[in-house]
């Protein structure tokens, strides 16, 4: 064997090996999304458990040193939550802060130039259309994203296909094989599974289908259902279901002057996954909620010192809690005086005792809406993507985090998009932008800010990364993106790029260094990336 045969069969079999640990990753964090559900049973416990010591020997026998550190911890903390007992505040903390640094390290891209390591394996996606050359093209636009279709030309070889691997989502024509047979094979596949597959249904033509038939779609686990050509929008959910970070844990601030209430509550809201931070002295709210960050305030109404409803106005006062959600916890069951309690700043009233699963729903119903509203306001709204101010926002954070380690801000312009505009109307036009920003959500890394930042340009912060790593992630990402047909037919849009490492200079200078990159890629003439160091003046 030559010793280039050996270098190739070296690689295949790091790949081999970097896939097996990073497949295991994945299965630890799926079972700990599992666990808030179950109320951290002990059988949902053990199986986290035994994942984490799978991961750990895996990585010890691979050689993974980054992935064996965080299982070691994990298991650190396990050993510490006693049998039978659901982890505490403290313990959920420090377990959902390994669990994001481990999926961080079972991204798709980006690292993987950058470290070698190789793009993990992941399940793939069905793909089964009753067109055949729509679903060719569908298939072709999902790999430039970065997922793994898989063409199903028929209900036999669908069926052949699911004796040999279930995917991780399913993408079917509701008359797949038939009128009404795609809706048939699903509910079928459904009832072989214990837990049931997202799905999403497509359909041809302009009208959508009746809604007895919508219905059916989504009782046997429908997510989503699409017109067939609208692939981007159907990415798009194929991305949010894909998505391998956890969300991060609700935090819950419970104030209550008796000891024991407050512990019982908080022992609830651990149980479902939720971190608290208990106060007995009303007086100390201020300094707490500033270190805190809270999603949520749960307030009894009658406390030495002050009452629940002096105190909300008080914290209403301070304008980053404007949005807080406050709920109050008492013993009051006065309606007029709830009523009034609500009056000065309050959300919701609960009376005590108030049984579990009504605390937890509540909770977890305010949490949501408070976060949906925090993504308005933050984000763009046809992209989704961060808004200018909040992108700036996220770039002073990440300086002011990490200023010792390696950070680069790009700035992406579409080409010719006026053009676009003036050839294919504005409804393409904001096509082509929602287009880039799915592309680059894709295609990078979770952890990495992106936004919009004004009009057809876009930016992202690359933490951890140098000029030369983000030249390289970056040009992959324009070399994939100029392939994408953005109208299902012959349009093909570039997108240049400049890219500028920090240095220890001001934001607004840095912004401005990739802005002169920018732009020299625009003079040299576009649909490339290049660097502020490569500047005369640098």
């Amino acid at each position: 064997m030559s010793e280039t045969e050996m270098l190739s069969a070296a690689e295949r079999l790091k790949q081999h090996f970097s896939s097996r640990v990073l497949n295991q990753v994945r299965q630890v964090i799926d079972l700990w999304r599992q666990l808030p559900g179950s109320q951290w049973s002990a059988e949902r416990m053990t199986d986290f458990r035994t994942g984490c010591e799978k991961l750990q020997k895996f990585a010890q026998r691979f050689e993974a040193a980054r992935h064996e550190q965080l299982a070691r911890a994990l298991l650190q903390i396990l050993h510490s939550i006693q049998p039978g007992r659901s982890p505490d505040s403290a313990q959920l903390e420090q377990l959902n802060k390994l669990i994001i640094d481990l999926s961080k390290t079972a991204l798709r891209h980006t690292d993987d130039k950058a470290t070698g390591v190789p793009i993990p394996e992941k399940k793939p996606v069905y793909v089964a259309l009753s067109h055949q050359d729509q679903a060719a093209l569908m298939a072709e636009q999902m790999q430039y994203f970065g997922l793994r279709p898989e063409l199903q030309i028929s209900a036999a070889e669908f069926q052949q296909a699911l004796q040999r691997r279930h995917p991780s989502v399913l993408v079917i024509d509701h008359d797949f094989g038939g009128p009404q047979q795609g809706v048939a094979l699903v509910q079928q596949l459904q009832q072989s599974r214990e837990n049931p597959l997202p799905v999403l249904f497509t359909y041809s033509g302009n009208e959508r289908p009746a809604l007895a038939e919508q219905l059916q779609m989504m009782r046997c686990g429908g997510v989503g259902i699409y017109n067939e050509t609208d692939v981007h929008s159907l990415i798009g959910q194929l991305e949010s279901l894909l998505d391998v970070i956890p969300e991060s844990p609700y935090k819950v601030l419970v104030i209550d002057d008796s000891r024991a209430q407050s512990q019982h509550t908080s022992n609830v809201l651990n149980k479902a996954g939720m971190l608290t931070e208990v106060i007995n002295d009303p007086l100390t709210v201020l300094d707490v909620l500033s270190g805190f960050t809270p999603d949520l305030i749960l307030m009894d109404m009658y406390m030495p010192g002050c009452n629940g409803m002096e105190l909300a106005k008080v914290i209403r006062q301070q304008r980053q809690y404007l949005n807080l959600p406050i709920i109050y916890l008492s013993g009051e069951e006065d309606r007029e005086r709830q009523l009034a309690a609500m009056a000065e700043g309050g959300d919701d009233f609960l009376t005590k005792p108030v049984e579990s699963n009504h605390l937890l729903t509540t909770v977890r119903n305010r949490i949501v809406r408070a976060r949906q509203l925090h993504q308005l306001i933050a984000r763009d709204s046809l992209t989704g993507l961060l808004n200018h101010t909040h992108l700036l926002g996220a770039l002073q954070e990440t300086m002011r985090r990490h200023p010792d380690r390696p950070l680069t801000f790009v700035m992406v312009d579409i080409d010719h998009f006026k053009q676009v505009n003036d050839t294919h109307g504005h409804p393409v036009g904001d096509l082509v932008i929602r287009n880039l920003s799915l592309f680059l959500r894709q295609r990078l890394r979770k952890s990495d800010p992106i936004g919009r930042y004004g009009g057809e340009e876009f930016a992202v912060i690359l933490p951890d990364a140098d000029e030369a790593q983000a030249i390289s992630i970056m040009d992959d990402i324009r070399a994939g993106f100029a392939n994408l047909l953005h109208d299902g037919k012959s349009l093909r849009v570039s997108f240049s790029c400049g890219v500028a490492q920090w240095q220890g200079e001001s934001l607004s200078e840095l912004v401005s260094s990739a802005d002169q990159a920018l732009y020299q890629a625009k003079h040299q003439g576009r649909n490339q990336v290049v660097g502020a160091s490569s500047l005369p003046s640098h």
